[in-house]
């Protein structure tokens, strides 16, 4: 079982693919989609002409990505309550990424709209807060593991990096004055982070399971 939990730790780079090429997929098949300004969750909103596409190829398989990579960094690197409330934060953060797809926005993605699209709106606002805790935990926490140190600050101002283009993003949602490219460079830096820290998780993955404290989860991994 252990090859498979590290298959995992690829998933953040899978999601973040994933979503991205699904996203200019989507983009390209809607002539007046406008990359700067809309929402990406427009591209799967209700009876728009991407919909399937963009939520069934999108959203649910790489939220569900994201939240298995967050499962391989709790059972590779959690080792007290940061590394396992931020794993824990950022399973959180792929989940709600699936059910933002589940739940789609109205057209236009307004403030105020249906039922199911108010319910897209908080999922979406409850995976970014998530993500943004959850990274800025797991850097503290990987300043205690020798393998990840290098990448321990890194982590860290990625979270804080996110939390600022967030804000932005959330100013902007009045005027959708550039409000696209905002949320574009929030999703960018979570990405990278999980790529990159994906990557370096998978190279040490043996050394990493096999540092003291990790015995509990290396045997219920084997």
């Amino acid at each position: 079982m252990s090859n498979g939990i590290r298959i995992l730790t690829l998933g953040g780079l899978t999601g973040s693919a994933l979503f991205t090429s699904i996203t200019i997929i989507c983009a390209s098949l809607q002539t007046d989609y406008n990359h700067l300004d809309d929402f990406i969750s427009e591209l799967g909103a209700t009876d728009s002409s991407t919909e399937f596409l963009m939520n069934y190829l999108g959203f649910i398989p790489s939220g569900l990505c994201f939240a298995l990579f967050a499962i391989s960094l709790l059972f590779t690197v959690g080792r007290g309550w940061m590394s396992g409330l931020g794993s824990v934060l950022f399973m959180v953060f792929g989940a709600g990424m699936a059910l933002a797809g589940i739940f789609s926005c109205d057209a236009g993605c307004p403030q105020f709209g249906t039922l199911e699209s108010r319910i897209h709106d908080g999922v979406s606002a409850m995976a970014f807060i998530s993500a943004i805790l959850g990274i800025i935990l797991l850097g503290f926490s990987f300043k205690k593991v020798k393998k990840l140190q290098g990448i321990s600050l890194y982590t860290i101002l990625t979270g804080f990096v996110a939390l600022i283009l967030m804000l932005v993003m959330i100013s902007t949602f009045e005027s959708k004055d550039l409000t696209g490219l905002w949320q574009r460079l929030f999703l960018f830096t979570i990405f990278l982070w999980a790529t990159i820290t994906g990557l370096t998780v998978y190279k040490y993955f043996e050394v990493l399971r096999s540092i003291p404290g990790q015995s509990m989860r290396h045997h219920a991994a084997n």
